[in-house]
């Protein structure tokens, strides 16, 4: 009776549990058949309750999918993180796989859900971006592909950077760095840290400033840079004992031999065996006692390079012939040193010819603050004064552009600056030249652009130009162009054809082949309604002050204020001022008038160039003639004339002459003209004399 009794009872027990399992099943089935028809309202019920029942991975997935989708009024991606998390966690305790009408749920089809829901919610970041947003994100969706969550922690921590830079306090960087001990931005804002630190602390612009930064930061990356300025003080102010403490305290300092060479300089005068033994007597550390003393001699040597044939040297300043041309290619002397190229050699001269390093290289620039670069092999390096390596290698170094050089390392461009100290590692694709204390970037493909003092600003155009000197640049995006200024703010849309850059903050703007002008600070000064010719360049349109307008072929001009200062039709072609007058053309020939239009030199001439210096080339039939601004003629040839400087004009033909700007013959028989500034040119007549033109 009770064998009996027990099994009825286990039968009923078995019957019981098997019923609930079938109960719960049913439920989860449920719901599942009701979310493939998109029966949300039914399925959230039948899901929620089985979940709030038993928390198992089947539920949790389900309403993971409901609250992800936005074709209900259950949509909540915060929701449908949280659940696809729970579903993942939950399958992980050793569920088996199922499959309720095609909806698949294994550890496979739970991460594929978590990506798809992290995707839609990386999407709405982009539109609400905040470093408490991106945060959130991370939290919610730790389990999201690894590629979006980094892309996630690199846009928080490019946020969270960019805002320390607009505190600009070396606490507030030492913050980041504490908080963010992983970010791509660590380098830089180590880098911005030592810079703020160096701000901070020389904000007074002493020399006991500079003298109290480098006892305590010996290590900071602007400590060069703070030699530097203490060194400038001193300079500035020619203090000699300044001077001897700079000497006596810092001997790495990349500006130690300057110091001494201005200690010498200030110190000695008469260059008297007496004065000279006095000064070695009282600095008897003085590093360079033989070589200092000549160098500072040949400084007072001024040689200017020399071409003759195809060879190039050096004359001084009474055309004596001192270093022959017996060289490819030479460079001006800097800081007593010159680069010299012979026979696919490179290599560093003195004023006596002599190669002061003993060392041949591929390819150097001159030297600047004491240090050069140089190619040797495959690689670039820095390099002092004496002919030391300074820096690390690198691929390339270009040449020096606002007190800094962009540099390549390990195929990524970084920059560093006058004293070979690094500013920006090495991580873009390209770098331009810093203009302005700006250079334009390449990255995945996108242009940014950079400062100097460390902000970056992603790289979201498909080209940028240079930053003028009001911090303006010119985007382009798809096909189209617009302004940008330093911040990355936009201040004209990426909508027009086609931008270029005028003087004066001014801007030409076409669409649709018609253009306009608009002004950097803000403004249009005129409709984008005029005729464009791509063919002309940006100095045809406006000088920055008055603009020229086109019209089916007639010229009007306007000023700044869009007021008419010439009316279309009033002559066949106009150009700007200079020296008062305005160049026209009327009735197929040249004349000028002043700005009230009075005639003042009549319409004769076949061609005719604007006024510079008070005179201007004119053409009479077969005649070229130079003439002052009453129309008086001042020179005339059958051959070509040439403005060369400011007061010398060149009058080719089979014997080239020089005549100055009254006419009068300076130079006859003239062979060559080598120019070594815009005031000084080297002039090498046909009998072999050489002479100097100063302007």
């Amino acid at each position: 009776m009770n064998f009996k009794i027990n099994i009825h009872i286990f039968f009923i027990a078995f019957s019981f549990v098997l019923f609930s399992g079938t109960v719960k099943a049913s439920k989860i089935e449920k719901g599942f058949k009701a979310l493939s028809i998109h029966d949300y309202f039914k399925a959230k019920k039948l899901l929620s309750k089985n979940y709030n029942n038993k928390h198992n991975p089947y539920s949790s997935f389900g309403l993971a999918i409901i609250y992800s989708r936005n074709n209900n009024p259950f949509y909540n991606l915060d929701s449908a993180s949280k659940y696809a998390a729970l579903s993942f966690n939950l399958f992980a305790n050793k569920c088996e796989k199922k499959n309720y009408f095609n909806f698949i749920i294994d550890s496979l089809h739970i991460l594929q859900l978590i990506d798809s829901i992290a995707a839609k919610g990386f999407e709405r970041l982009k539109t609400d971006k905040s470093v408490l947003n991106y945060d959130n994100f991370l939290k919610q969706n730790y389990l999201a592909n690894k590629k979006v969550l980094s892309e996630v922690v690199y846009l928080r921590d490019e946020l969270d950077y960019n805002q320390s830079l607009g505190f600009n306090n070396s606490n507030q960087t030492k913050e980041f760095v504490i908080t963010h001990p992983q970010s791509s931005f660590i380098a830089e804002a180590l880098l911005l840290i030592d810079r703020q630190i160096f701000d901070e602390s020389t904000k007074n612009n002493t020399a006991l400033s500079y003298i109290n930064f480098i006892k305590v930061n010996p290590k900071n990356v602007l400590l060069n840079s703070a030699y530097e300025k203490l060194f400038s003080i001193y300079k500035e102010t020619s203090d000699i004992n300044g001077l001897k403490l700079f000497v006596t305290n810092y001997t790495l300092a990349p500006q130690y031999t300057e110091a001494w060479k201005l200690l010498f300089a200030l110190t000695v005068k008469s260059y008297s065996n007496d004065e000279l033994e006095k000064f070695l007597a009282d600095n008897p550390m003085f590093p360079l006692k033989n070589s200092i003393l000549k160098e500072l001699q040949l400084n007072n040597l001024l040689l200017y390079p020399y071409q003759k044939d195809e060879f190039f040297g050096f004359i001084d300043t009474s055309t004596t012939v001192i270093i022959s041309p017996i060289f490819d290619a030479v460079t001006v002397f800097s800081e007593g040193l010159a680069v010299v190229n012979k026979n696919d050699s490179v290599y560093f001269i003195n004023k006596e010819n002599i190669n002061p390093f003993d060392q041949f290289f591929e390819d150097a620039y001159n030297f600047t603050n004491g240090i050069a670069p140089i190619k040797n092999g495959n690689h670039w390096c820095f390099i002092n004064r004496q002919g030391q390596i300074i820096s690390p290698l690198y691929d390339e170094i270009n040449e020096i552009s606002n007190n800094c050089y962009t540099v390549k390392q390990n195929g990524k461009f970084g920059a560093v600056d006058n004293f070979a100290q690094t500013i920006i590692e090495p991580r873009f694709e390209e770098l331009g030249d810093f203009k302005n204390e700006l250079a334009y970037y390449r990255l995945d493909g996108k242009s940014g652009f950079v400062s100097k003092d460390g902000y970056v600003h992603k790289a979201e155009f498909d080209w940028l130009s240079d930053f003028d000197a009001d911090k303006i640049a010119i985007v382009k995006i798809g096909n189209s162009y617009g302004l940008i200024n330093s911040t990355g703010k936009v201040i004209l849309e990426t909508k027009y054809d086609q931008i270029l850059k005028a003087n004066n903050s001014v801007f030409i703007v076409v669409l649709n082949n018609l253009y306009g002008f608009y002004n950097g600070k803000g403004c249009f000064l005129s409709a984008i309604s005029y005729d464009f010719l791509k063919e002309k360049p940006v100095d045809f349109y406006t000088n920055g002050y008055i603009f020229k307008l086109l019209k089916k072929g007639q010229q009007s001009f306007i000023d700044a204020n869009g007021r008419t200062s010439i009316e279309f039709g009033t002559y066949d072609e106009i150009n700007f001022a200079s020296n008062g007058l305005i160049r026209v053309k009327n009735k197929n020939k040249y004349g000028f008038v002043d700005r009230k239009l009075n005639v003042v030199i009549p319409y004769k001439f076949n061609k005719a160039n604007d006024f510079k210096d008070s005179c201007a080339f004119v053409q009479l039939k077969d005649k070229f003639i130079l003439i002052n601004t009453q129309g008086k003629e001042v020179y005339s040839s059958i051959a070509e004339i040439q403005k060369i400087s400011r007061h010398f004009y060149l009058v080719k033909g089979e014997n080239e002459n020089l005549i100055n700007s009254a006419g009068e013959l300076v130079l006859a028989d003239i062979g060559n003209i080598q120019p070594v500034n815009g005031k000084l040119f080297i002039i090498t007549l046909n009998n072999g004399v050489i002479k100097l033109l100063s302007d």
